[in-house]
This record gives C-alpha cells, sequence and structure tokens, in this order.
C-alpha cells in the first residue's frame, strides 16, 4: 500500500517537472524571438527613414512679411487699385482699362460673397447657440413642479423663442444674398483674352 501512495504521488510530480521544463525552454524562446524581431523593425525603421524636411524662407509659400500682410495680399487680384503701381504700368494702361474695370467688378463680387458667407458662418453659430440656451431653459422651467405658475420663466422662454425665429429669418435673408449673387469667374481672370 506503501508503494501505490508513493506511485501515486511521484507519477504527478515526475510529469509536472516535465512538462514545466517543457513550457519554460518554449516560452524563453519566443521572447527571444519576439525581441529579436523587434530589433530587426527597428533597425530597418531606421534605415528607411527619410530625411526631415527643413522649412526656410525659401520653402514658404507666402510672401515676405508677418502674417497679416501675406493673408492681406492673397485676396488682391492683380492690376487691382489696391496693389502698388509697377514702373511702365502707365503706358499700359489704356490698353489694359477695360480689363482692369473687370477684374475689379469681379475682386468687388468675391468680396462680398466672402463677407456674406462670414456673415452666414456667424449668424449660424449665433442661431445655434440661441437654440441651446432654449433648451436649457425650457429643461429648466418644466422641470419645476409649479412651472404653469412661473410666468416670468414662460416670458422669458417665449421671448427666446422669438430671438430664435428672428435669428433665422435674418439667416435666410443672408442665404438668398448669397444665392442672388453671380458665382465668381475665377477662369475669366487667369486666362488671357483671345486676339
Amino acid at each position: 500500500m506503501f508503494r501505490r501512495t508513493t506511485l501515486r504521488l511521484a507519477l504527478p510530480a515526475v510529469l509536472s517537472a516535465t512538462l514545466l521544463a517543457a513550457v519554460a525552454f518554449a516560452q524563453s524562446q519566443d521572447t527571444q524571438s519576439v525581441a529579436e524581431a523587434a530589433r530587426r523593425a527597428r533597425a530597418q525603421k531606421k534605415n528607411s527613414e527619410k530625411p526631415a524636411k527643413v522649412i526656410t524662407d525659401e520653402t514658404l509659400e507666402v510672401k515676405k512679411g508677418d502674417v497679416q500682410s501675406a493673408a492681406a495680399e492673397q485676396l488682391r487680384v492683380p492690376g487691382s487699385q489696391e496693389t502698388p503701381a509697377q514702373p511702365g504700368a502707365a503706358a499700359n494702361a489704356p490698353a489694359q482699362g477695360s480689363k482692369t474695370a473687370s477684374d475689379d467688378k469681379t475682386h468687388a463680387a468675391l468680396k462680398e460673397r466672402v463677407e456674406l458667407k462670414e456673415k452666414i458662418k456667424e449668424a449660424m453659430s449665433d442661431l445655434d447657440l440661441l437654440k441651446r440656451e432654449y433648451q436649457l431653459d425650457q429643461d429648466s422651467f418644466y422641470s419645476s413642479p409649479d412651472y404653469a405658475n412661473n410666468t416670468s420663466g414662460k416670458a422669458k422662454l417665449d421671448a427666446m423663442k422669438q430671438q430664435i425665429a428672428d435669428k433665422q429669418q435674418d439667416l435666410d435673408r443672408l442665404k438668398e444674398q448669397l444665392a442672388a449673387l453671380p458665382e465668381a469667374q475665377e477662369s475669366s481672370t487667369s486666362t488671357p483674352p483671345k486676339s
């Protein structure tokens, strides 16, 4: 009986020791291969890296000066009154008089479109804020158990609702104005006239 007990205890101990050694060996091989793969990946990345791009005054596409002057110069149309006169341009002025007038009209239309788009963007932002504020005030008003007797709260909600309606009308009017403007024809200013 002592032998059976010894065999019952010894057999699992021997098997677990054998399996533990095999698992430990396999795990050490996996760890080494993963670490080696990571080293190889880093080495490949080092070799294939592109040199960093250096930004200088020559590589920038803005005019010399500060940012505001560069942005302002981008909106100008060549030949418009806002650009300084070039030497020798007085001799070509009579031949280009009609072209300059059309450029001025195109520039004015483009400027008006940009201004209208900015106004529309601002109006949409204001309208969104008003709607959100109205929703919060409405939730606060109706969460009160005695909201039926709160006449000042109801008056405030009604006033806000009217503001939202007015702002929506303003926004619609601005969109109609934008739609009524003629499309800016940039191709006519960039292509030379046919002779």
